[in-house]
């Protein structure tokens, strides 16, 4: 059967197929252009130097004209080269993320898991063996988190106990159990109480702490008088320092529980219940997996067990 169209379709056609530069010379261009030497380029990419300088070649004669010129030893972009380049990245950049959110939502091996360096020192690192008792073949990476976010595309889940300074920013926030705040000092340290107020020579803070105190004495009904602070770059140092008689820190019941427990610290004024208080931030790549599920149920398990 003949098939005829008009004009107007075949323009319309024309009109919406794309002319793009040859595909597969982008990520070789890119390299290039970022590490400022084919060599560089070749080596990341794991290609040869004659293949990446044969694709960079291709890709300048379907554009017009040349995207880089000689600097010495090494290459410069020219200026449409450049224009290439701030193009370009973005929309790998991009597409890389697109990648990885795809593979790892159907990837039930490997978990990402962010949190603090103290929540995962002194609680949660040394309980994951249990976990992989309970889901063979599964393997969790450890996350450090910081003042800067992670991007939701490189973790799975954030966990984090830190009330005192508000909720979880995340639409996806689920409870994994309660906290209790306190402060602890060493066994020896002196305090003095009197009324509803307790006085000693140093307060232990780590960066951005004064919110979490200022909340405790809030809801404890305490108020704290300190000769002077003394501020740690890490929340775990400032718990360090106190078991070692420096002053006095603030902590939840279970980042201190085995200093408690060996008498290293005590809490001289209690805890602080906060319900709800240990949280879970579900990134939208997880939320469909059954090993994430299975990970946030023994979660809450342990938060139970070890309240």
């Amino acid at each position: 059967m003949k098939m005829e169209f008009s004009s107007s379709i075949c323009e319309r056609m024309e009109q919406m197929m794309r002319a793009l530069p040859p595909l597969a010379s982008l990520p070789a261009f890119e390299a290039t252009a970022r590490l400022g030497s084919v060599s560089a380029a070749a080596e990341e990419l794991g290609r040869t130097h004659g293949a990446i300088s044969k694709q960079i070649r291709s890709l300048s004669d379907d554009l017009g004209g040349n995207l880089f010129e000689k600097q010495g030893t090494g290459l410069r972009l020219t200026r449409r080269g450049d224009r290439l380049r701030r193009e370009l990245t973005p929309m790998l950049d991009a597409l890389d993320s697109t990648a990885q959110s795809l593979r790892y939502e159907v990837d039930d091996h490997h978990i990402h898991l962010a949190a603090s360096a103290t929540l995962a020192l002194r609680w949660l690192t040394r309980r994951i063996p249990r976990f992989y008792a309970r889901c063979p073949g599964v393997e969790i990476s450890v996350r450090m988190t910081g003042p800067e976010r992670l991007p939701d595309n490189e973790i799975d889940l954030v966990l984090s106990y830190d009330r005192l300074r508000g909720d979880m920013d995340h639409p996806e926030r689920r409870v994994i159990g309660d906290t209790a705040y306190g402060v602890v000092c060493a066994p020896h340290y002196p305090v003095s109480i009197e009324g509803g107020q307790a006085r000693m020579a140093t307060k232990l803070t780590q960066p951005n702490a004064q919110q979490a105190w200022e909340a405790w004495e809030e809801i404890s009904g305490w108020a704290i008088t300190a000769g002077r602070e003394l501020e740690h770059p890490h929340h775990f140092l400032a718990l360090e320092a106190a078991a070692a008689g420096l002053g006095l820190g603030l902590a939840e019941k279970r980042i201190v529980a085995d200093d408690l427990a060996a008498e290293r610290l005590i809490a001289p004024l209690g805890f602080v219940t906060v319900k709800g208080g240990l949280q879970a931030a579900v990134m939208e790549r997880a939320r469909k997996r059954r090993t994430v599920a299975a990970l946030l149920e023994w979660l809450e398990e342990e938060a139970h067990d070890n309240a």
